[in-house]
């Protein structure tokens, strides 16, 4: 009788759980998962480079672990270097790196994980934009052309029937943040954290549209993502118990930042993922209020930054989506081909 009552409601349970998960779902990608048991890896350091800023945003709570060696870059070509010379393990980058090194190594690369979305948005100063249309004969200021950026932008103005902006490009973020801040242009393009560097030089400068909105309007079957993590395909199928440790590391460390911007933040400046400046409050706020503020402040960046970690089959539909817009745009961009499904782990 009683494990008779206790399987009913062990039943009960499973069918609560689900129906509250499906009451509960949406077509946005999930952040996280970490539903498996902690797994043990006692294996050889993994070797991992990142890139500063948003790309490796979301690995912080990685860093102390002894299971891992990171290596911090703010160069996207020393990361495919280092990848390509087996010199690290895994290493997270732009996304359409991925397709490249792919390309490049004959397959000796896989995507682990989408581990950013979209970080580009559209800034003003002076300038009233409130939907694409608005910018019908404006001119934009951004930057990453003959990049991803570029590509996305392109798109997106397209699919939009905006013909006859004008858009210039500069070379570097800060320069075009310093540009937007002092009024010298009225709109750009930027991602974060840039985005937050020109803000807080000026409270005049505003976000306008979010890139990101944008793509998922465009493209509904879609996400824009930014950033990935792949690994050597041969320290994959060498090392499968330090995949499973770092997948479940990588999820685990993605769900604390989105949990607790301000433990990632201060985390995040310990490590020099990001300047201190960027989580900065203004120096006149009250010291009442200064806590607050400062947990306001790590909430919204991080949250322009969309830090999440995307496997499988999830993964591989939301990379296919954008690798054929930057193909379109510029077929060398992706490696010269879409890539195959080999690309993708575990998908």
């Amino acid at each position: 009788m009683k494990l008779t009552k206790k399987l009913l409601a062990l039943t009960l349970a499973l069918v609560l759980v689900l129906a509250l998960a499906a009451c509960g779902k949406t077509d946005t990608p999930d952040p996280a998962v970490t539903t498996e048991p902690p797994v043990e890896y006692t294996g050889e350091t993994i070797k991992v480079a990142a890139i500063k800023g948003p790309t490796g945003m979301g690995m912080v709570h990685m860093m102390d672990n002894d299971n891992y060696a990171f290596t911090l870059t703010s160069d996207p070509t020393e990361v495919a270097t280092l990848l390509a010379t087996g010199k690290v393990d895994i290493a997270a980058c732009p996304l359409n790196l991925a397709a490249n090194l792919f390309k490049k190594t004959g397959g000796g690369v896989q995507m682990l994980g989408i581990n950013t979305l979209g970080v580009l948005y559209l800034l003003t100063n002076g300038e009233t934009i409130s939907t694409v249309a608005d910018l019908k004969g404006k001119t934009i200021y951004a930057t990453g052309q003959g990049a991803t950026p570029e590509y996305i932008l392109a798109d997106l103005l397209a699919a939009n029937g905006i013909t006859d902006a004008k858009v210039e490009y500069l070379s570097e973020h800060s320069e075009l943040a310093a540009k937007i801040a002092s009024g010298d242009c009225k709109i750009a393009v930027l991602p974060e954290p840039f985005v937050t560097v020109a803000t807080s030089k000026n409270s005049a400068v505003t976000v306008a549209l979010s890139l990101t909105d944008l793509w998922n309007d465009a493209h509904p079957d879609s996400r824009l993502a930014m950033g990935c993590v792949i690994a050597r395909k041969a320290f994959i199928d060498g090392n499968p118990d330090g995949v499973k440790a770092f997948l479940q590391d990588a999820r685990s460390s993605v769900e604390q930042v989105n949990t607790d911007a301000l433990a990632a933040s201060a985390k995040m400046v310990e490590k020099e993922i990001v300047a201190d400046t960027l989580f900065a409050i203004p120096a006149d706020t009250a010291e009442k209020k200064q806590e607050a503020a400062k947990a306001q402040k790590a909430s919204d960046v991080i949250g322009r930054c969309n830090i999440v970690f995307i496997e499988g089959a999830q993964m591989q539909q939301i990379a296919d989506e954008n690798f054929q817009v930057y193909f379109a745009a510029d077929p060398t961009s992706v490696g010269g081909e879409l890539p195959p499904a080999a690309l993708y782990y575990g998908a």
